[in-house]
Formats: structure tokens, C-alpha cells, sequence
């Protein structure tokens, strides 16, 4: 099964070995205030996405719960196609 990230990546959930806890990545080389979360896929033959976002000190908890709504939903959609 196919599954797409709100980025428009997609992702083979069979292939899919492991998804990390959400992490704080650090800070975003490309900007002043902005800081990275996320986390990441890890697939089968050794690929890994990661799942990013970027965030200001003030909106933190708005971006950790949009990243946790998406990796449950990865979670859950892995552990269906297991199921199959």
C-alpha cells in the first residue's frame, strides 16, 4: 500500500522497517528563528525519510501535534498492511 505525506511523498508501507518518535531536529540552516522537528521512516533497503517541519518558539505545539496526527496515521496504515 501507497501512502502519501501531506508533501506530496509517497511512502511503501510494506517496505517500511520502523518510524521513530518525534524529534526536535535543530535549527534550520536557511533561516534566523525557525527550528526543525520531526521524524522519520525508516524502509527495508536502507532508505530513510524524513517527515520535517519547521517552527517558531511560539507555534511548537501546533507543529509537534500536526507531526503527531501524521505519524499515527503512518502507524496506523503500516500496521494494517502487516495485518494483510
Amino acid at each position: 500500500m501507497i501512502y502519501t505525506l501531506p508533501n506530496g511523498q509517497n511512502v511503501d508501507l510494506a517496505k517500511v522497517t520502523n518510524v521513530s518518535r518525534i524529534r526536535d531536529m535543530g535549527h534550520d540552516s536557511k533561516s534566523i528563528d525557525k527550528q526543525k522537528i520531526g521524524f522519520t521512516i525508516s524502509l527495508k533497503n536502507r532508505e530513510i525519510i524524513d517527515v520535517v517541519d519547521y517552527y517558531h518558539y511560539s507555534d511548537w505545539a501546533d507543529v509537534k501535534n500536526r507531526l503527531n496526527l501524521i505519524r499515527k496515521q503512518v502507524i496506523a496504515k503500516w500496521e494494517q498492511e502487516k495485518d494483510e
